[in-house]
């Protein structure tokens, strides 16, 4: 098999991308796509092992096959924030299976901002009308291509690596307009840009049906809430269009109990030590902010998976951080 041409991944993402990664494995720069017409998996080659992001975007009745393939191919494979029913697949091929977080979704039909759960996010929206901000969304044309880059070093600049940008579980951000991505800017109430939220889409059968909440950033001296209020907005906004599902991504690390497939003791206890270690969330990624905030939500998760087929497991664990660009 080929490399999947963008043309033919776009339309296959039309039709089965209904997962949250599903924009970023076809759009990402960086990443390689194995398949044919039946559909493609979006992997990365660091030394010998090709690191597969994601489900395929396929139908589900030809996920065996494409699997198949690509594990003849290159052998020594491995699958990072994957689903439950491609890992059923790979544990009949003996690899092994850990958790690596959760993934929070909304069901968009019957989401409320009522209730104690939420009082945060309608608190956020309250703060921002009361202080008269202005929250829309615009074209690159509207808010202007350097206007949003410099939200986006002043916004890296407070993050723990200021010095990488991530990649591969993120797709590093496109300041510019793209196909169906929805992004929502805040205006303070002079008029300056301090803030946005983008948001992938998701589809089903050739529509939209749903969007993956991707980028957040804003000014290090805008309000805190501002996010949250631009999130509250662009939720109203796709009820009220009849979307369905708002993912809020991989909360990575986070709820892991691995007690279905067998796992990796190695492995498990290096994802449990990153997640509680204080140095880690503080100089390298803030693993505990990202479940705290995924969870004021109110949504549903289920686990998701990294999985390997060759040992040992820490050569593994180190090139999925080479892959995110952490190392």
């Amino acid at each position: 098999m080929t490399d999947v041409p963008l043309e033919t991944r776009t339309a296959l993402m039309r039709q089965f991308g209904s997962f949250s990664q599903a924009y970023s494995v076809t759009y990402q720069p960086g990443l390689a796509h194995f398949g044919d017409e039946r559909g493609f998996i979006a992997y990365k080659t660091v030394g010998r092992t090709a690191m597969a992001l994601a489900d395929p975007v396929a139908s589900p009745q030809h996920f065996h096959g494409l699997i198949s393939d690509f594990v003849s191919e290159f052998r020594d494979v491995v699958f990072c924030q994957t689903s439950r029913r491609v890992v059923e697949i790979l544990a009949a091929k003996q690899f092994m299976i850990n958790e690596m977080g959760i993934e929070t979704s909304l069901d968009l039909t019957d989401f409320t901002f009522r209730g104690h759960a939420k009082e945060h996010l309608r608190r956020a929206n309250n703060r921002i009308v009361k202080l008269h901000y202005d929250i829309r969304e615009c074209s690159i044309d509207e808010v202007g291509r350097a206007t949003v880059e410099s939200i986006s070093a002043g916004w890296r600049k407070t993050r723990t690596m200021k010095w990488r940008s991530l990649s591969f579980l993120l797709r590093p951000i496109v300041i510019g307009d793209e196909p169906d991505v929805r992004k929502f800017y805040a205006f303070d109430p002079s008029g300056k840009l301090v803030a946005f939220v983008f948001f992938d889409p998701v589809y089903q059968d050739g529509r939209v049906v749903g969007y993956t909440d991707q980028f957040r950033q804003r000014l290090p001296d805008a309000d805190p809430k501002v996010n949250y209020a631009i999130a509250y907005r662009a939720i109203e906004t796709f009820k009220q269009e009849g979307r369905q599902t708002l993912f809020l991504g991989l909360s990575p690390l986070a709820e892991i109990h691995d007690q279905e497939f067998q796992k990796n003791w190695l492995v498990k206890r290096a994802f449990r030590f990153c997640y509680e270690n204080a140095l880690f969330n503080y100089f390298i990624y803030p693993l505990k902010g990202h479940f705290v905030h995924k969870g004021r939500y109110g949504g549903t998760s289920e686990p998701s998976y990294f999985a390997f087929n060759t040992p040992p497991s820490l050569p593994r664990i180190v090139k999925l951080l080479r892959a995110c660009n952490i190392i």
